[in-house]
């Protein structure tokens, strides 16, 4: 079959003046014919000269489209922003801290194409900034090339699932779930957009494969990244968790998934109360009331089953915010 497939790579970027010369050099082994792929960079808000950093590679990539926020407007409007201006067969994301091995643009393509899905799903690598050794991170899904219903690949609850793995870097999507709005993110999240895109995608008929490919390499650690900061921005996952609910009560087939969206809410917040010191004290006091508010929109019974279910360590930290919503609901 001939390499006729093209490609529009999405990066969101605000202040990556320190590595996103490394991602963009990456994507210049990717395809066979630099003219099958299309760069889309949103540069949103960055005062370090990472657009002038990025123009630099503007006759080394193909097409290259910078757009430019003059203040961060949020990761969330940025991937909206990328993908209206996407206008290639398959769209695939690229943080500009993490970097692909050669050629894993057009395996991605191939593979997706040879088995009829709408997109795919891989592993990743993780390199530590701190310095320890790199790490292979496994997409959760024992079943490989085979095209799966995404639906399939929510469940179980008590298992890590392709739902619980909502990287969009960690694989590549058919342009057709973005015509049809299968594919579609959220302005104005700072953080957990991709897990509602993910959920979203997941309760349409879209269809997916685990495949191997070369690597893309997840840069952790980064000071400068979302998953660093400490401030109330980190309050995203509350209003990202409303998003999910609504999306998985609005229908009565999709209810089965209930309880997974309460036992990712649980470690989620969990997580984040077990790093709240990093957080101002005001901070901290908004993430606890946003965990307790958030719980009491939930249905009591399966919150109940799976606050048994997270274990001591996650219900020591979470009890002061979700114990008294359990007792309201239970005498109600």
């Amino acid at each position: 079959m001939p390499f006729d497939r093209s490609v529009s790579v999405i990066i969101p970027v605000h202040n990556g003046a320190d590595f996103i010369g490394t991602a963009l050099q990456s994507l210049e082994r990717q395809v066979s014919d630099p003219a099958r792929m299309q760069v889309v960079i949103i540069d949103d808000g960055s005062t370090d000269g990472t657009g002038d950093i990025a123009r630099e590679f503007g006759d080394r990539l193909g097409e290259m489209v910078i757009l430019r926020n003059e203040s961060p407007q949020s990761v969330g409007t940025a991937r909206v922003q990328g993908l209206k201006a996407a206008d290639r067969e398959y769209i695939a994301f690229l943080d500009a801290d993490d970097w692909m091995a050669p050629g894993r643009l057009d395996h991605l393509m191939t593979r997706c194409d040879e088995l009829g899905v709408d997109f795919l799903r891989t592993d990743h690598v993780r390199a530590f900034e701190t310095g320890q050794p790199r790490e292979i991170h496994r997409a959760p899904e024992g079943r490989r090339d085979v095209p799966i219903a995404a639906r399939d690949a929510i469940l179980p609850t008590n298992h890590a699932s392709l739902i619980d793995y909502p990287f969009p870097w960690a694989g590549i999507f058919h342009r057709r779930l973005v015509d049809d709005g299968r594919l579609a993110y959220d302005e104005g999240l700072h953080s957990f957009e991709d897990r509602v895109a993910i959920w979203r995608l997941s309760l349409t008929d879209a269809t997916v494969a685990v495949v191997d490919a070369p690597w893309i390499v997840y840069r952790r650690d980064v000071g400068t990244s979302l998953t660093q900061v400490f401030d109330k921005r980190q309050l995203a996952f509350i209003d990202g968790f409303a998003l999910v609910r609504d999306l998985v009560m609005a229908r009565d087939e999709d209810r089965v998934f209930e309880a997974k969206v309460i036992r990712q809410f649980l470690a989620i917040a969990a997580h984040h109360v077990a790093r709240d010191r990093g957080m101002s004290h005001a901070d901290r006091k908004l993430l606890r009331a946003a965990i307790r508010e958030f719980a009491t929109t939930l249905d009591h019974e399966p919150l109940a089953k799976e606050w048994e279910a997270i274990g001591m360590a996650r219900r020591s930290q979470l009890g002061p915010a979700i114990l008294p919503v359990l007792k309201e609901k239970a005498s109600a």
